[in-house]
């Protein structure tokens, strides 16, 4: 049996048997020495897509179940890391958070043990997501001093100030029955039409009436003014405000295609740090969260078992840009 490579890019089911040893117990892969079982797969991708206990994980996507499991490798990853800081999370502060959480769900009209069924958990599940949370906490929270809470909003200004940017944007289509290549092949049909305007081969307004499928290719690819949370989704505007004036975007998919984009103006916002900080240190502690597991991965060896989805180590998991899901062949 040959080793599958897919793209991620949606679509896509289990084209390789399950390993035989696929029991609950059986080890899907281990972090360090620390074994993440097929039950907690399971676990994961039934709570994902609110399905029964009956539901088998070789049906499902191959992207959904690489995806689970890195999500069980970064709560390993994390959970080392709070204990190598000698961070401790007492009884005492889980139940606080707990009853903090079900003061919310009654607020809501929602009974407790109908939030639990609703999320896929249980009672001892949920202690231990919130230690995580709570050691996390403590982890992150050091790091967010003044100094770097200002650079953040330096860095980020544009995302939160109330800027706002007038785009263009050349949109090509996957064909749907083309497979997880698709994507791939608009990726790179997308940076050759980028390569053509860059050597002003054609404008992009002449990019987006040739190629786009779009109908904004009427309007030259101009879509009009955005903010950086409307009406655009979250990777398409986190892309666009990347740029400077007049800068072209590399290509990147989202739900509705492959892009380009380009940045036609900009309207500056107004707001100041103390309107924004609490946006700001969200956005600073996803910084340092990833910095962390960037740092635990490099330091940590990670192994999968034959027949396992997970993704390619050489592809980062950067917005917009698929990432490949590996499966390597059982016996």
């Amino acid at each position: 049996m040959t080793l599958l490579i897919a793209t991620v890019a949606g679509g896509g089911a289990w084209a390789v048997e399950p390993p035989a040893d696929a029991g609950p117990t059986a080890v899907v892969a281990t972090v360090g020495t620390v074994p993440i079982l097929r039950a907690e797969l399971d676990t994961v991708l039934q709570r994902a897509a609110n399905v029964g206990s009956e539901a088998s994980t070789p049906g499902r996507p191959l992207q959904v179940q690489a995806a689970a499991l890195e999500q069980l490798i970064d709560q390993r990853l994390l959970r080392a890391e709070v204990a190598r800081e000698g961070i401790t999370v007492g009884a005492t502060e889980i139940d606080a958070a707990l009853d903090k959480l079900r003061t919310q769900m009654t607020a809501r009209g929602l009974e407790w043990a109908e939030f639990l069924a609703k999320t896929g958990r249980d009672e001892e599940f949920l202690r231990e997501q919130v230690a995580l949370e709570l050691g996390l906490d403590k982890l992150i929270r050091p790091r967010l001093g003044p100094q770097a809470v200002e650079a953040a909003f330096q860095k980020h200004r544009r995302e939160v100030d109330g800027t706002r940017l007038r785009v263009s944007h050349v949109v090509l289509r996957p064909d749907v029955g083309g497979g997880d290549d698709a994507v791939q092949e608009c990726l790179s049909r997308a940076e050759r039409i980028r390569g053509a305007i860059l050597r002003g081969e054609m404008s992009f307004a002449d990019a987006a009436r040739r190629h786009s499928a779009g109908p904004s290719r009427m309007q030259g690819g101009d879509l009009g003014w955005i903010t950086r949370k409307a009406p655009c989704v979250d990777d398409f505007s986190r892309a666009a405000y990347a740029l400077a004036k007049g800068e072209i975007s590399r290509p990147f998919a989202t739900p509705y295609g492959v892009h380009l984009v380009m940045v036609v103006d900009t309207s500056p916002g107004r707001l100041g740090l103390e309107s924004v900080r609490t946006q700001i240190e969200s956005i600073l502690a996803g910084e340092v969260l990833r910095d962390v597991l960037a740092r635990a991965r490099a330091a940590t060896t990670i192994e999968f078992a034959s027949g396992v989805p997970h993704f390619d180590p050489a592809t980062q998991a950067e917005p917009g840009q698929p990432r490949r899901v590996i499966v390597e062949p059982s016996g």
